[in-house]
Order: C-alpha cells, then structure tokens, then sequence
C-alpha cells in the first residue's frame, strides 16, 4: 500500500543521485535489433523502477539518443530465436456481404475476425476471469524483451499470473491476432510516446508481431523505428517521460542544473514528427514525483520537493500534472496537418505493499489478481487519473480533430493485477529474493512495470480493439 509523507505526497518523491553513462557500439544491418549509435544515459538511479527502462533522454549536449536497459545487456537474437519468428507475410481479406436495414454492404473481414466489437460496448468495464490458453509470445522467442520484464528468465517460477483474461461485462475482447493486426495497420505509422511505462506496452507489442512477421529497424539518433515491410506498417517509439519542455538553465530563482518543467510547452520531440503519425498513444505519469520546478510563460510557478519559501509556490505536484496534460493534449490536437488518432493511456496502477520501492516496499508473493476487498485506494494516483480525464475532455472541445481522441482506460482493470509486476525478479541475480542491504532490507523491488509475456499484453488487446472500431467501416 501507497506511504504518504508531507502534504500527501508519496513517501518516494525524493531521488535519488543523478549519474551518466555513455557507451559506443556498432549493430551490423541485418540483425534483428534495434541499431544503437551512440549510447547515452540519465539515471537517477539504477535501482529506481520508474528510470530502469529509460529510453530516449536528453545528454549533456541537449541531443536524443538511446540508452541501455539498467543492466547493461542488450538483449541478443539467437539462431533459436530467429527461427521462431517467420517471413513477413502478406494476409488475404475477404470481401463479405452484410445486410442491415435492407442495404446490402461490402465490408473487409480480416483473418480470425470474429466480428466486429459492437462500438456501444466499453471494454474496459468488466473482470479477470481463467484463462489458460497458451501466451501470444514466450520470453525466449522475443529479441525486444528487455530484461528488466523478461520475469521467467529472471528466475521467477509460478506462470499463474499468465493464466487470466480480460472479460469486458457486455462484449468479448478478440484474443490479438498479429496477423490481423498487421493488415489492419497496412501503410499506416503507429508511434508510442511516453515514459518507460509506454516503452513497456511498446516492447509487449513488438513481441506479439515478431511471432507472425519479420521487421527492419529504420531509426535514428530521434526515434526508434521498426518497418514491417510487407505490410508499409512504421512503429515508432519516442521517449517523453513529461509530454512537456524540458530544459536546465537557471531561471528566475530556480537554479541551474536542476529539471524546469515548462508546462505550457508542449515536448518538441513529439510536435516535430506528429504529422507523420496516423497513431498515436502516449501516456505519463511515473516521472512526476521526481524533483523539478514548474514553468509558465517564463516564470517559476511551483515544484516537486524544492522550492524557494520567499516565494508563493502555486502549482504542486499534483496540479502541475494536471496543466502539462491539458498543454500537451490540446497541442496535439491542434497540431497543423496532424490528422492522426490520439489514444491516451490511463494512469498505470503500482503495487508496492509496506513502503515505497526504495523503503522496502513488495509484491512478493502475488500469484493471482487481487480481490475487490483487497483493493487500496490511491489518492495521488486517483488525482492523476481524473486530470487526464479532464485534459481529454477539454481537448475534445478544440479543432477539427478534437474528435479524434480516445482513451485507453486501463487504470481500474489493472488495479487487480499486482500479481504481473516482476517483484524481486527485476534481474538474474540468483540470490535477489533473500539478500538484504546493510539497512538489512530486501533490494527494491519492481511494482511498477509489467512482467512479459504477462498482463500488460491485454492493452494491445484494447489497442486491436480501438484501432478495429476506427478504421473497419
């Protein structure tokens, strides 16, 4: 359960040390892995969960590059794993006829369709029930399985937590088809932009569609990008931990060096290639406890465990969140040619039990979904969740594309599912689950990210499902 210190703030607001690390390695072109220049690194610490999966940060010199997982391994494609994952394929749609109201129309039926999921049905209203169909990928057969989530090669042991489905109370939810998936997408760009959260469904999602087709990584020093040819399909993954501005300098009384978050400015990163996107999903929310001054036209407004006490502090955490998702909603909305759909994903749950992830905090021990009696009511993530809402509410009410925004509520599904973070597995440390520091507490845990294959997989679902009701007529 959620600690809270001084004026309801989570025990854990206060990072860490900041430190660097760069590295240089050259990719030949034909391996299966995303090709890494020049290597760059901000961690604010290699044991907090919310920075192990850091991907696209500024270095010293203000440019984007990639990093490595905490560990320091790249995860390797093996000749076992190669011939796991077939040739890219083309798919067949069949043209079929459905008659309503006595018109007869042609309509694209895509493979394993089981008809359309009808658009009045939420799919995010509903319950985890057994499942023990087999998992769309296995930790050994996917290249882009970061260590940090590959939980059964981190030595974890039970597979309970693979053994649920989501059941949506008035519809079903069409188990992923990647082939499907892929024609559905067919010459289209699909970009996730967020923290290492964001990169955890984007990792998830390339592990389902490597089993079915091959893909050329085509980025650069800005982006990740994956080309699956046969298909034209671009998934592309920009790292944005704020959705705001970013900068360093000192400004009014806020001193050099430290994060400004400048909430009325929305990130350059994602306006200088949102024209190129048809989809967007992208989401925040797990960098904010982490310490920065808030900016506004200019000037210093607020900030998160600092501030300056000669002067009146008007934005806190909590409020400065809510700005930056109504600055940055609305700047993509508006964006000049951006005619893409906006996805925006709900407020991922964590599930740390008797502190925070650097108090002791645990989910050790969670082998199934949570019960409704069992569930822990989070204030501070509850307020992040109504600010999203209401950004989207807002967004919808400017421009011509207002209407092309939805959102991906996952927040309360998920709330069950503290059995699918990796826990003590976070490493191949054999000896994680009983060391303990000189404090002579366990290691920090991860309750934060997703085990994979595991739950998270269920939000390429939502993402299948969402994208089915945009772009089949």
């Amino acid at each position: 359960m959620r600690t809270f210190g001084k004026a309801g703030q989570p025990s854990w607001v206060k990072p860490p040390c900041l430190c660097s690390v760069a590295v240089v390695m050259v990719f030949t072109m034909g391996m299966l892995i995303a090709p890494l220049m020049r290597l760059s690194r901000k961690v604010i610490s290699a044991d907090d969960p919310s920075t192990q999966l850091v991907s696209w940060v500024e270095s010293s010199n203000n440019q984007v590059v990639e990093d490595l997982p905490v560990s320091g391994e790249i995860p390797q494609v093996t000749d076992e794993v190669l011939a796991t994952i077939s040739d890219s394929k083309d798919v067949t749609p069949t043209i079929v006829e459905e008659e309503k109201d006595g018109e007869v129309k042609h309509v694209l039926q895509l493979p394993s369709q089981q008809g359309k999921l009808k658009k009045q049905c939420n799919i995010f209203e509903g319950k985890w029930i057994e499942n023990h169909s087999e998992p769309l990928y296995q930790n050994e057969t996917c290249p882009f399985l970061s260590q940090g989530q590959n939980c059964p090669g981190n030595g974890r042991s039970d597979s309970g937590y693979l053994n649920w489905k989501w059941k949506p109370t008035e519809c079903e939810l069409t188990r992923f088809d990647g082939l499907a998936f892929l024609e559905l997408m067919r010459g289209k760009t699909l970009a996730f932009i967020g923290d290492s959260v964001t990169r955890n469904q984007y990792e998830a999602l390339m592990c389902m569609l490597l089993q079915v087709a091959s893909a050329k990584p085509t980025g650069n020093r800005k982006f990740q990008r994956w080309v699956f040819r046969g298909y034209d399909f671009k998934v592309i993954r920009i790292w944005s931990s704020w959705l705001v501005h970013v900068s360093t300098d000192s400004i009014d009384f806020a001193p050099a060096n430290m994060t400004k978050l400048h909430l009325d400015i929305l990130d350059e990163k994602i306006s200088e290639f949102l024209p190129m996107f048809d989809v967007l999903v992208l989401a925040s929310g797990h960098w904010w406890p982490k310490t920065a001054a808030y900016i506004i036209d200019g000037k210093v407004v607020g900030g998160q465990t600092w501030w300056n006490g000669t002067y009146e502090k008007k934005y806190d955490v909590l409020a400065g969140y809510g700005v930056a998702m109504k600055t940055a909603l609305k700047a993509i909305i508006a964006y000049p040619d951006y005619k893409g759909l906006t996805i925006l994903r709900t407020y991922s749950p964590e599930h740390y039990e008797g502190g925070e992830w650097n108090t002791g905090g645990s989910c050790t021990g969670k082998t199934k979904p949570l019960e409704e009696s069992e569930l822990a009511r989070n204030s501070y993530a509850d307020t992040l969740y109504a600010h999203q809402i209401e950004a989207v509410k807002e967004a919808r009410r400017i421009g011509e594309n207002a209407t092309r925004i939805r959102v991906m509520d996952i927040t309360r599904a998920f709330s069950y599912r503290a059995d699918g973070h990796p826990g003590p597995y976070r490493n191949r440390n054999p000896n994680k689950v009983v060391e303990r520091g000189r404090n002579g507490k366990p290691p920090p845990q991860d309750c934060l990210h997703w085990c994979m294959p595991g739950p998270i997989d269920t939000w390429n679902e939502y993402l299948f499902a969402m994208l089915q009701r945009e772009f089949i007529p």
